[in-house]
């Protein structure tokens, strides 16, 4: 079958069509189209089209007569044709008909005349005219003349064939110039029969079969302008070129357009389509989708590609955003081309905000946005950067599928891609699976190639996409080329029938063992060295096949690679060195700066005739290898001498015209200034692609073996290294700083912390630990944190310090955590003790309360003095970390650490890193000394920090522990699955919600497996001494036990939470897990259980009295008022127990509380029952039911219905039910 080509018969008269192979394989207007083209060839005993049945018809009103010759019917009369197959036409009875035909004279028909000197002729022109379309216009036998004009035109005609009876019978055929040549082919080969033979036994003798016949015919008609019609010397005389067209793949080829057909036609999957499409190196993975991509965006598809190159793993995060970034351009392109604008469309569907967010990583939205700054993204922290793109990447997609704009997304040498690139990826394709909408406008095709380990990021990914509800994956695997399929591409690039190619393609393919890149260098290594080459007197490119099996090939298609580069002229085999230096693509303008630096005056005159010999290719503005084995194979053929001079050259070029040198000595990742680095004048380079050319000059000079460099360059280099480390660290790129922190440091692997290189090393060291710790590699971060502390002394070393702190809380090892904390504050001469004791942590809570007197809270969060300078940073930066382990932990030396970084704060100005410890101190106030006043004071002086300092990473910290419940869980814990640690919080959380909604999430779902239950929480909890998260589980559970009744099993969980180390660490949970335990309480004790329970109630509701009276927004008054309630109800003041039960629910509806209003009405109806008021028990209950619908627990308010037995009880409600009906107002949905 041949796939390269679509070509529909010509129209009725038209004779021979212009040449276009270019046309594409289907046809828009067709809406089977999509697998038209790759239907079976025609069958034989399928009926002929219908631009054959003029010859149908003159078959059929010819009649035989008596003497057994054939006449026409001059009748005029039409009599239905039968419709007639292949098989009729081509059978032996069939055949003999038209040979019949072509031996007698024909009756005339209106001014047209039969010649009967060249039956030949007569067989040919009438074979012409059935299988190319035309109308009846054979020039040999029927030529519309006047009549006193036959006999000459007859006898010229036959003066012309017997012209030179020494030619072979083709020649002469050929030499008439009425037919085509291939036509002029099959009857020469047909009718060259052994001489002896009777014509009744002319089928049997041919050189060639019937069924040879036929299949050439079958051509004929189905591809004409390549089978029949001649292509004119000009397709001889350009170069013959294999390797451009796609041949084979036809099962993948309908699988994969199957799947465009199905979403064209609105049916859906139940996820977004991915396609992922393996094979090994050379199979023609790229060249297949390449292919489908031009048709798919020939017919109305917006196509994004890009390609992660071998040596690029470390930068695949910037491929994905240009996967997208491109996409947009697309967008924009076509959205100009039907004169829309494409601005308001994404506007319409965008909000500006995130428009601007998405700009810092995506340049084409910057005109969106109308921001021209191209520095930082809007966060300057890793995490919130890497938190912010896994969100507004799936929004971006969802916004662009909502254009109703079909989509492809192409992804090459997909083996290359890290982990951070791929769970971006992950995320974006599962966001497109959750929009219905959207699933039927998106495609993502991901090529790699075969041999990946298990353990290969792409496997791990694969097997995800297999299990993921939301994604439809499709796998392919491309097999190597068949004999058909090697049969298919000599005869359609050669334009021969198959007989004529067989014995060629036997032997390239047995040559080749079927491998699709070695079948096309093989064949174009043929005709380069002219052993397939044109024949004048054939007609047609011919070779000698004996010549070709004996010839002696490589034996892989790198070496036949090799060899042919013997072939190119002397400039263009350097330039190809060159270009091979850069790896599989380089843009034109990188290499206008080469210009000259460059032998034989640069690279680009010489790639017309790279491109033309098919070695490299022009796609937008990047020259790029056909295959990155040629790349390979020419780069490893350059001589190491010379592969290590091209690389320093190439380098050093490069890095002058971005001024390096003058930018590579900076000692801190975060001083380095950019806006200083420019370009040399060049119309042929952008500002933009300064970033692009530091990292290209300092991968050339990495690819130079170290031991060959003179140690002044290794030092140069290795600043290089650092500038280009520093630049995508900046873009939070951190898999790519990582990689130039490494190279920079084995650069200078025996100058290490020299005076000449120590700020150098100093820099590379934190650039290597900073961005290994956020990629999750903790174990080498804390390695070159702690080289850097064994080579600074301590002062300096406060920012590795800090990098080992935080590598210990990523890892959940919170008490390494504190302990490290503990010796870097008395390294820095806190006053931090051995063991800590009651009367030291009281006297240092006091002494920053005598300090804290001298300042209002206003002055407090004005305490600090502009920028903070390196070293205050650090220490703020570790005391964070010491707090956040020591909290975590549950340490006893917590209220210290926290007294001693507020206390650091208070002197040396009050930062973002200084309000958890201000809130903890708050707490302590409360939980410790009884102080609510001052308690008031520390928390209005963190609100106030919080509110000055912005929003980041520190903040987010903060109040990751000061909050109780996360918004849209499921949605979050998707963005969280890198951040296990946060999740499993928000975990616990989920299974407290679906308690009382009675709903089970896919919550655990979204881990695979990685954290299947909460049982598996706590007892990976438990394992690694997480005390906090022991705390959260048990509180969960003793919450859940409460609402539904179960005082008995709340007790007891209760009962483990103080028991906890870290059930005095400020929460704001422990607020309302007392609230719980003091209604518990006067329960227990009303039931008899003793009077310890209502000295325990008792203790309760003096604190709560407390908080009561210092809350400003009353947001404690209705539980004071419940609590006090409950206490009247335990010493049997009836009506003083009622009063405050009202008030109780009033106060709770007015603050909008309407889980606080419920629990009040069912307070209030268990004790009424307990006095034997039964109807308004049950109107209490009622209520109580109500509210818990409102405020969304279903299963408590079904809890509620059920234990009292609403569903038989009266309708009715009593007056004083009725003055405190519930409020729609206070409805959620959680």
């Amino acid at each position: 079958m041949h796939l390269g080509y679509s070509l529909p018969p010509p129209p009725d008269g038209v004779s021979a069509p212009t040449e276009n192979l270019n046309e594409p394989l289907i046809s828009s207007d067709d809406s089977d189209a999509s697998l038209q083209f790759i239907s079976e060839f025609f069958d034989l005993d399928k009926p002929l089209p219908q631009w054959t049945g003029f010859h149908q018809q003159s078959l059929q009103n010819s009649t035989t007569a008596s003497n057994g010759q054939m006449r026409v019917n001059t009748t005029g009369t039409r009599k239905p044709a039968p419709t007639l197959s292949f098989r009729d036409v081509l059978s032996k009875e069939g055949f003999d008909r038209v040979w019949t035909l072509i031996s007698i004279d024909c009756n005339p028909s209106t001014n047209r005349y039969v010649s009967t000197t060249t039956p030949e002729q007569t067989l040919g022109d009438l074979i012409h005219c059935i299988f190319s379309g035309s109308n009846l216009r054979l020039s040999s036998t029927i030529i519309q003349r006047p009549p006193d004009n036959i006999d000459s035109s007859s006898e010229g005609r036959a003066a012309k064939m017997n012209r030179n009876t020494s030619e072979t019978f083709f020649s002469t055929l050929v030499g008439v110039g009425i037919l085509p040549t291939s036509i002029c082919r099959l009857l020469s080969d047909f009718l060259q029969c052994e001489p002896s033979v009777g014509s009744e036994d002319r089928l049997h003798t041919c050189q060639i079969s019937i069924q040879d016949a036929i299949e050439d015919l079958e051509h004929m008609c189905a591809y004409p302008q390549i089978y029949l019609y001649d292509p004119g010397m000009d397709f001889y005389s350009k170069n013959l070129l294999f390797g451009q067209r796609l041949y084979g793949r036809k099962a993948e080829l309908t699988q994969l357009l199957g799947i465009t057909t199905r979403l064209e036609g609105g049916l859906i999957s139940s996820g977004a389509e991915c396609v992922l499409v393996s094979g090994g190196a050379g199979s023609g993975k790229s060249h297949f989708v390449n292919n489908v991509s031009t048709f798919l965006s020939n017919i109305g598809w917006i196509v994004s590609t890009a390609s992660c190159g071998r040596d690029m793993g470390h930068r695949s995060s910037e491929t994905v955003l240009s996967l997208l970034d491109t996409l947009i351009v697309n967008i924009v392109a076509a959205y100009n081309s039907e004169g829309k604008s494409a601005i308001d469309a994404l506007l319409g569907v965008l909000d500006s905000t995130t428009l601007l967010s998405l700009s810092a990583y995506l340049p084409s939205l910057r005109s969106f946005s109308g921001s021209t700054d191209r520095s930082t993204p809007p966060n300057n922290r890793p995490e919130v950067s890497q938190l912010q793109l896994i969100f507004l990447l799936p929004r971006l997609m969802s916004a662009i599928l909502s254009l109703n704009r079909r989509v492809v997304l192409f992804l090459d040498n997909f083996e290359h891609v890290d982990s951070s690139a791929l769970a971006l990826l992950s995320e974006l394709l599962t966001s497109v699976g959750r929009l219905p909408s959207g699933r039927s406008n998106f495609l993502f095709i991901g090529c790699y190639r075969d041999g990946i380990s298990e353990q290969h990021p792409l496997t791990v990914l694969s097997a995800e996409l297999r299990r993921h509800q939301d994604i439809s994956l499709t796998e392919m695997s491309l097999n190597k080329l068949s004999i058909d399929d090697v049969t298919d591409i000599i005869m359609t690039e050669l334009r021969l029938p198959r007989r004529l190619v067989l014995e060629l393609a036997n032997i390239v393919h047995k040559k080749t063992s079927g491998h699709a890149l070695f079948v096309v260098q093989l064949l174009n290594s043929l005709v380069r060295d002219s052993v397939l080459a044109y024949s004048p007197m054939k007609r047609r490119f011919d070779w000698d096949s004996a010549k070709v099996r004996s010839l002696k090939t490589a034996d892989s298609v790198a070496s036949l690679i090799v060899s042919n580069l013997n072939s190119l002229t002397p400039g263009e085999l350097p330039s190809l060195r060159v270009l091979s230096c850069f790896g599989i693509q380089v843009k034109l303008s990188v290499l206008a700066l080469l210009k000259d630096g460059c032998p034989f005056g640069g690279v680009e005159p010489y790639l017309k005739s790279l491109i033309e010999g098919g070695v490299v290719e022009m796609k937008d503005s990047l020259v790029v290898f056909t295959h990155d084995l040629i790349q390979q194979g020419v780069y490893n053929n350059i001589p190491t001498e010379e592969r290590r001079r091209l690389h320093l050259n190439i380098g050093i070029c490069l890095g002058m015209k971005v001024s390096l040198d003058q930018h590579s000595m900076v000692g801190q990742l975060q001083e380095m200034d950019f806006s200083s680095l420019s370009v040399e004048a060049s119309r042929n380079v952008e500002s933009q692609e300064i970033n692009a050319i530091i990292g290209i000059a300092a991968n050339q000079v990495n690819r130079v073996d170290p031991s060959s460099m003179e140690r002044s360059q290794r030092i140069r280099f290795a600043g290089w290294n650092m500038v280009a480390a520093s630049q995508f660290a900046k873009r939070f790129n951190f898999s790519a700083s990582a990689h130039y922190c490494k190279k920079g440091i084995d650069l200078l692997h025996d100058t290490l912390w020299c005076n000449e290189t120590f700020d150098l090393c100093r820099a590379l060291h934190e650039g290597a630990a900073s961005a290994l710790l956020f990629l999750g590699d903790f174990s080498d971060a804390r390695q070159y944190a702690n080289v850097i502390i064994d080579n600074l002394p301590f002062a300096d070393s406060l920012a590795a310090q800090n990098m080992v702190l935080r590598s210990w809380e990523r890892m959940g090892k919170y008490e390494e955590q504190t302990n490290s904390g503990l010796a870097i504050l008395r390294g820095l001469n806190f006053d931090i003790p051995k063991e800590p004791s009651p009367s030291l942590i009281m006297n240092a809570m006091a002494n920053i309360s005598n300090i804290a007197s001298k300042y209002s809270i206003e002055q407090i969060a004005k305490l600090r003095s502009g920028k903070v300078d390196t070293r205050k940073k650090n220490i703020l930066l570790s005391m964070d970390s010491i707090t956040i382990g020591a909290y975590r932990s549950s340490s006893p030396f917590l209220p210290l650490i926290t007294c001693a970084v507020v206390n650091y704060s208070l002197q040396n100005g009050v930062y973002e890193e200084s309000a958890l410890s201000f809130a903890c101190l708050g707490y302590f106030k409360i939980a410790l000394a009884g102080d609510y006043k001052e308690a008031r004071y520390w928390a209005n002086a963190t609100a106030l920090i919080l509110n000055t300092s912005g929003t980041n990473s520190i903040l987010n910290r903060a109040s990751e522990n000061l909050s109780l419940l996360l918004n849209s869980f499921c949605e979050l814990l998707r963005t969280m699955k890198r951040y296990k640690e946060v999740a499993k919080v928000a975990l616990i959380d989920v299974v407290m919600i679906e308690a009382l909604i009675g709903t089970k999430s896919n919550a655990f779902d979204v881990f695979e497996g990685t954290i299947p239950t909460e049982d598996f929480i706590l007892a990976d909890a438990k394992a690694t001494q997480n005390i906090v998260s022991i705390e959260l589980i048990h509180l969960r559970r003793y919450f859940t036990s409460f609402w539904f009744g179960d005082y008995q099993k709340a007790n007891e969980l209760y009962d483990v939470v103080i028991s906890l180390p870290s059930h005095k660490l400020p929460k704001l949970w422990s607020i309302t897990s007392q609230y719980y335990r003091g209604i518990i309480a006067f329960h227990l004790y009303r039931e008899g259980e003793g009077e310890e329970w209502f000295d325990e109630g008792k203790k309760m509701l003096q604190k709560f009295e407390h908080l009561a009276k210092l809350s400003p927004t009353n947001s404690f008054q209705s539980k004071f008022l419940l609590l006090q309630a409950e206490s009247y109800a335990s010493s049997c003041e009836i009506i003083n127990a009622k009063m405050v039960f009202e008030a109780s629910i009033k106060s709770a509806r007015d603050h909008g509380y309407i889980n606080d209003q419920g629990l009040a009405f069912e307070c209030y109806g268990k004790f009424l029952a307990s006095i034997v008021d039964n109807n308004a028990a049950l109107n209490c209950f009622k209520s109580a039911h109500v509210c818990y619908s409102q405020w969304g627990a279903l299963a408590l308010a079904e809890h509620v219905w059920n234990k009292n037995k609403l569903s038989t009880c009266n309708e009715g409600s009593s007056p004083f039910c009725a003055s405190f009906h519930t409020s729609n107002k206070h409805v959620r949905s959680w």
